[in-house]
């Protein structure tokens, strides 16, 4: 792997500018919106934690994995047909 790693790097540093400008670019491009991708959740997540501490909203939200509970009361409906 390190073999081949050398030779692309002595292959792109011999090579004419103008064949090396458009590769960095496009390697730089690549690896920047690979790295965005989770910049991006982190930054999301933080943005609606912080308002929802802001506006104090203290509803609590199910865990993971678990489903709401539902409040005591309420209307419930019954269907009086019967399914065919």
């Amino acid at each position: 792997m390190t073999a081949f790693l050398d030779w692309i790097s002595q292959h792109l540093t011999t090579a004419p500018l103008w064949i090396q400008s458009p590769i960095v670019i496009l390697g730089a491009v690549l690896v920047c919106a690979l790295l965005s991708v989770p910049l991006l959740g982190g930054v999301d997540f933080l943005w609606a934690w912080t308002v929802r501490i802001a506006s104090g909203d203290r509803t609590q939200r199910p865990h993971r994995g678990q489903s709401p509970r539902r409040k005591p009361g309420g209307t419930h409906i019954i269907s009086e047909t019967r399914p065919t």
